[in-house]
């Protein structure tokens, strides 16, 4: 008996957790679709739309494996800390997890989680019908898993930011004449941040003033912005650091977040208030999008997974009326990346169950079903599928992901995004000017990351 436990003890010493997980899961992992016939699979992801057209999804899932599935969904803040206490704690409460993607450093760094190259590169794992990991979009594959040439995870939830603008208005004759008049150039989407502006300033206008034509029952806003102290805040704003040439960190690691064109878009940031609905700094995702939905703002940089939303007709009164373009560009294009990831936890019951459900998420037919219902795909296939090419705001969407910018991922990340948001939300309350807030967050971020500059990996 104690040579077995003494030999036990040697393979817990000398393989990872992941060897060990995939070293039990292996025999079985060559058997066939049924092979789990009977295991529950718990499943937590945040609830949104994509999510819940994936709920309808899992009774196919179900028949085809012979397992259950337990989804449980819950908003944002709940579900990332419900994850993490499990994790914490060593858990085996769920077997895949759905998470931002900009903690991947801090649960690889963690072994919160298990890499998939294993089951991804050996084909006797691939065992779905219709499972081609070489259709997964790369870049989307590379944000939401990728870690120091290990892969980790999928993507759950992609989404990424885009310009959206009342189409209706633009092409009103009348408007067009008025802009080109008082500006000397076309009413157009705009192709750089000052045209915003002229843009921006154009459309804010007074109740009782006319709009294409009609009396305005309540004031008019040119653009909206997400001003609280909040994730939607320092999203938004990236969008802007990115354009103008700034940013958090250089190419080579070193920090760049104090830079005069980090200034220069926090300064011009803070001017949309001046076009924007009253009380920007209570303003996340939810309130843009509300007012987008409303018909009170012309323009907005907001993520691609609430336009479903503005073109809904029993809750939007712009369906029908909205374009969708790029963002406008200063010294460089910019698109705000945004994806919540699947991993697998390092504690789940069996890793190669868990894998066959990744693996049957990322299959066109479940892809499909998620797009048409307000999701965006993981697979180059399902973007080019014809009848989703008719979506209004599919093709702009296309083209963002092709620009698409990434924040950082370290394991510090989060403790310096919330200093940001800190930081930020003084310059919008107008505690601050621009350049104090980012003063003060280099200040923060060098003692933060003592030690470890530059960051040798984002």
């Amino acid at each position: 008996m104690k040579k077995v436990i003494f030999a036990l003890l040697a393979v817990t010493m000398i393989c990872s957790l992941f060897e060990c997980n995939a070293m039990m899961a292996t025999p079985s992992a060559k058997t066939g679709i049924r092979q789990f016939e009977g295991m529950t699979l718990h499943v937590i992801a945040e609830q949104q739309n994509p999510t819940l057209a994936l709920q309808k999804q899992l009774g196919k899932f179900e028949e085809l494996t012979g397992m259950k599935v337990v989804l449980e969904m819950g908003p944002m803040d709940s579900v990332v800390q419900k994850e993490i206490l499990a994790l914490q704690g060593r858990k085996t409460d769920y077997d895949v997890i759905s998470i931002p993607y900009q903690f991947l450093g801090m649960l690889v760094t963690n072994n919160f989680i298990l890499p998939i190259d294993t089951f991804l590169n050996d084909k006797s794992y691939q065992v779905v019908e219709g499972f081609d990991p070489d259709d997964i979009i790369k870049g989307m594959m590379d944000a939401s898993g990728l870690w120091k040439d290990k892969l980790y995870g999928v993507a759950s939830n992609t989404c990424i930011m885009f310009y959206v603008y009342r189409k209706d208005l633009f092409e009103n004759e009348g408007e067009k004449a008025a802009f080109k008049a008082k500006y000397g150039y076309d009413l157009a989407t705009p192709k750089d941040w000052n045209q915003y502006k002229d843009m921006a300033e154009f459309f804010t206008r007074s109740k009782g003033a006319k709009l294409a034509g009609e009396t305005l029952a309540t004031d008019f806003y040119g653009v909206t912005i997400a001003g609280k102290r909040h994730d939607a805040m320092t999203c938004e704003w990236l969008n802007y650091a990115w354009s103008f040439g700034g940013g958090i960190f250089d190419k080579d690691g070193n920090l760049i977040i104090n830079s005069k064109e980090n200034e220069d878009a926090l300064a011009y940031f803070n001017e949309m208030k001046k076009y924007s609905p009253p009380g920007v700094s209570n303003n996340t995702w939810d309130e843009v999008t509300t007012q987008i939905q409303q018909g009170i703002v012309a323009m907005a940089v907001t993520w691609n997974d609430t336009a479903p939303s503005f073109e809904n007709n029993e809750e939007s009164k712009v369906a029908g009326k909205m374009g969708y373009g790029a963002i406008p560009v200063g010294k460089a294009p910019a698109a705000h990346y945004g994806a919540w990831s699947y991993y697998v936890p390092a504690k789940a019951k069996n890793p190669a169950a868990s894998w066959m459900f990744l693996q049957w998420f990322n299959t066109p037919e479940v892809q499909k079903a998620i797009a048409l219902e307000g999701g965006f795909p993981t697979l180059q296939s399902v973007y080019n599928d014809p009848e989703l090419l008719k979506i209004p705001y599919w093709q702009a969407s296309l083209e963002a992901y092709k620009i698409s910018s990434v924040r950082p991922r370290i394991p510090e990340w989060n403790e310096m995004n919330n200093e940001m948001m800190l930081e930020l939300s003084k310059v919008i309350a107008d505690e601050q000017t621009p350049k104090q807030a980012l003063d003060n967050l280099k200040t923060k971020y060098e003692k933060l990351l003592e030690g470890k500059l530059p960051v040798s990996y984002q």
